[in-house]
């Protein structure tokens, strides 16, 4: 299981489209889901077949990672995070170019939320990542 971490428009369902949905990684996310109760229901058929899964949400508490990680270490599974860098002017640039915006006041409002992720919380790998000139550079976490 990879979670997400990241203020919206920071780059994380085009990381996800890029690099996992090929690696056949199922996409978990609320903006398509729509309810807490049909995201834990597509969890649980993941964990029931054994497939790989990546919670694409903001995830920016820990309290909010905390709904995934304890259920993904029961089930066997191994838990990455990635925290995508948030530089608050670039994320509301992308989010206007969006088809589907987000409210502009939801993005400054997710970054005073977010907390920076650490292996306590249950992670067995945590990786930062950035955009660079239009793609990804991922770097190993240091805390």
């Amino acid at each position: 299981m990879i979670v997400f971490i990241g203020i919206q428009a920071s780059g994380k369902t085009t990381f996800y489209r890029s690099f996992l949905a090929e690696a056949g990684y199922v996409h978990i996310n609320l903006d398509t889901l729509r309810t807490r109760n049909k995201e834990k229901l597509a969890i649980q058929t993941c964990f029931r077949d054994g497939r790989s899964f990546v919670v694409d949400n903001t995830n920016p508490e820990k309290a909010d990672r905390a709904r995934y990680i304890p259920d993904a270490r029961k089930h066997g599974y191994e838990v990455i995070g990635i925290f995508f860098q948030s530089i608050l002017k670039d994320c509301i640039s992308r989010n206007e170019m969006r088809e589907k915006k987000v409210p502009r006041m939801a993005i400054p409002a997710a970054q005073n939320r977010l907390q920076m992720p650490e292996y306590a919380e249950g992670f067995d790998q945590l990786y930062f990542a950035q955009i660079e000139q239009d793609d990804f550079l991922i770097t190993e976490w240091r805390e």
